[in-house]
């Protein structure tokens, strides 16, 4: 795997050739449909260790069989086949030798204008896919989108379908009937919607940790009848026991500080290690960013890139922080994580043996999907309760 920095006057296809790579692969890891990019952006190159020819009546199924190549691993490895068969003559990548590290599991978020296109080209990446279609407020649960054909799609392709739940009235915890309400209304809304687990939001609560944690317990025990899992969204200000008190837990924490941007060193690497001291980070997904800062709001990290090349702006990386950031007169400066930014995140996750990582179906380029993939062995589970996936091993 190389991060490949376009320079001055350089073309898509010189860099193709310079890596031995085929040019519509590079297009479509990096989102390059034409031109060649803007000068300093950085370009994802991944280097087939063995590669194939279709043939004739050749198929996905086909090759996995031919090859002995998980379809799962054949999808991820060629994108591009994730909604189509392959043409005669097209190259497909049977195998990377890029993966050094161990387990690592990924769990992708799906919320309302994110197409089923876009969930099915990055359902090779996944373990878990949690749907936020619900908020609860005073007056009980509410669904804001259908999500069931996407669920049974998840379903199908045995993956583990999650529900998200955004609380607004933390003021049910306090009240020990209303907890208890309140757990089996979400225990009907996950069987009910061919869930396997709950994703609860916990990073905003403000009622007391003692009041909250006892909602946990209540509610794990009951899901743990029901063979449903638990995962809440915490932050590095939660009380451990939200975490604790899970079967895992989602790790959220600040990544756009734009005056005064934290490094990767000082800055994830101290808060993720503080974690992983006082918690349990071999079942914790760290949020991957994909959103950048511009003009005092957010957009998405391939909008930054797009808004630089339609410009002509040059990127810049900051080398301390490993933040990359275009200006120009029309739109003012725009900072967002560089692909090295992201790998040295991923490399974290290995380095505090944390659980793997979580980011946003919409949002996430391919690159950073396909880093990711060619960075960790992902082992899959076939059933919501075997946790033989999470132990690491080192590659064989």
């Amino acid at each position: 795997m190389h991060i490949h920095t376009i320079k001055q006057g350089e073309s898509i296809a010189e860099i193709a050739e310079k890596y031995g790579v085929w040019e519509a692969d590079l297009r479509e890891i990096n989102d390059i449909s034409n031109g060649d990019g803007a000068v300093g952006e950085e370009l994802l190159v991944l280097i087939p260790t063995r590669s194939y020819t279709a043939q004739h009546g050749d198929t996905i199924d086909r090759i996995s069989i031919r090859f002995g190549v998980p379809k799962r691993d054949l999808l991820s490895q060629n994108p591009k086949l994730c909604d189509r068969q392959p043409s005669v003559g097209e190259k497909i990548a049977v195998r990377y030798g890029e993966r050094r590290y161990g387990t690592a599991v990924a769990n992708g978020y799906f919320y309302m204008g994110c197409s089923s296109t876009a969930l099915r080209r990055t359902l090779p990446y996944l373990t878990y896919v949690t749907f936020g279609v619900a908020v609860a407020d005073k007056r009980g649960i509410h669904r804001i989108a259908d999500d069931r054909a996407e669920v049974n799609m998840v379903s199908a392709e045995r993956k583990i379908p999650l529900i998200r739940v955004y609380d607004k009235h933390e003021q049910r915890y306090s009240s020990l009937e209303e907890a208890k309400n309140f757990a089996d209304e979400l225990i009907d809304l996950a069987q009910g919607g061919g869930y396997k687990g709950i994703v609860l939001n916990a990073c905003n609560t403000t009622c007391s940790a003692e009041h909250y944690c006892s909602f946990l317990i209540i509610l794990r025990k009951l899901m743990i009848g029901c063979d449903l899992i638990l995962i809440t969204e915490v932050n590095q200000n939660s009380p451990i026991e939200y975490s604790e008190y899970a079967d895992g837990s989602v790790m959220y924490y600040p990544k756009y500080t734009i005056k005064n941007p934290p490094s990767v060193k000082e800055g994830e690497r101290k808060v993720l290690a503080d974690f992983a001291c006082r918690g349990e980070s071999t079942k914790t997904f760290v949020d991957l960013p994909s959103l950048a800062s511009y003009n005092g709001g957010y957009i998405t990290y391939s909008q930054a890139i797009k808004m630089a090349r339609q410009d002509g702006n040059e990127l810049i990386k900051n080398q301390s922080t490993l933040l990359s950031y275009h200006g120009g007169k029309k739109q003012g400066e725009c900072v967002f994580n560089s692909l090295e930014s992201i790998k040295s995140l991923l490399e974290l996750t290995r380095e505090f043996d944390y659980m793997g990582v979580c980011f946003d179906i919409m949002r996430t380029p391919l690159s950073h999907l396909m880093m990711y993939n060619a960075m960790f062995k992902t082992h899959y589970y076939n059933s919501v309760r075997t946790r033989e996936g999470c132990s690491r091993v080192s590659e064989e």
